[in-house]
């Protein structure tokens, strides 16, 4: 009886565990200290392009650690089923990390196929015109939008600003919030 309940015990686990991984979302975050976190719906979880171990702690709760740059990421599922996801690293280095795109993003990612194809993506390139022109000190009416694109962790938008020798680069994701505005030229010449 003993060497029967042994494997079904093992099987169950197994499966249980297999379960509780398949929650989890896709998800795309940028974590202080130059980390970038890549999770697969179901998993893996990707640190800096290289696949941490995941260890499930439960349903809605699990941490990645990589040995790489001995971070460990914790990934948290809240009740309303949108992810977040902070890091522990070496000499207690610590802190919450910007989420780019989640499960919430992927089915407007499926939606989107016309935003890849190179058309606007209106939503976006307006709150980048804002976010610039608030950043450059220019009117938006003096900016263009050079170019949108999608992806997955969002939505890329090049902005001219007159005068600067390159364009402006915009993050937003599918709905159009901004999370990240950067010159993308020498900003010696800004």
């Amino acid at each position: 009886m003993k060497s029967i309940l042994i494997p079904v015990v093992i099987v169950v686990s197994s499966m249980c565990a297999f379960s509780a991984q398949a929650k989890l979302p896709l998800i795309n975050a940028t974590c202080p200290g130059k980390l970038d976190v890549h999770v697969d719906q179901g998993g893996p979880v990707y640190v800096n392009g290289k696949e941490a171990k995941l260890n499930v702690v439960n349903d809605n709760y699990y941490e990645a650690k990589d040995a790489a740059t001995g971070t460990t990421i914790s990934i948290s599922i809240n009740p309303d089923g949108s992810p977040d996801v902070s890091y522990t690293g070496k000499n207690r280095a610590n802190g919450v990390c910007t989420i780019a795109s989640d499960s919430a993003a992927a089915p407007a990612a499926a939606a989107a196929p016309a935003a890849a194809s190179g058309q606007s993506n209106p939503a976006s390139e307006k709150a980048c015109l804002a976010a610039v022109s608030k950043k450059t000190n220019v009117a938006s009416s003096k900016l263009s939008v050079a170019g949108s694109e999608f992806s997955e962790a969002g939505i890329s938008v090049s902005v001219n600003v007159p005068g600067a020798d390159a364009p402006w680069a915009c993050m937003t994701d599918q709905k159009g919030k901004v999370w990240n505005v950067s010159y993308s030229g020498s900003e010696g010449k800004l």
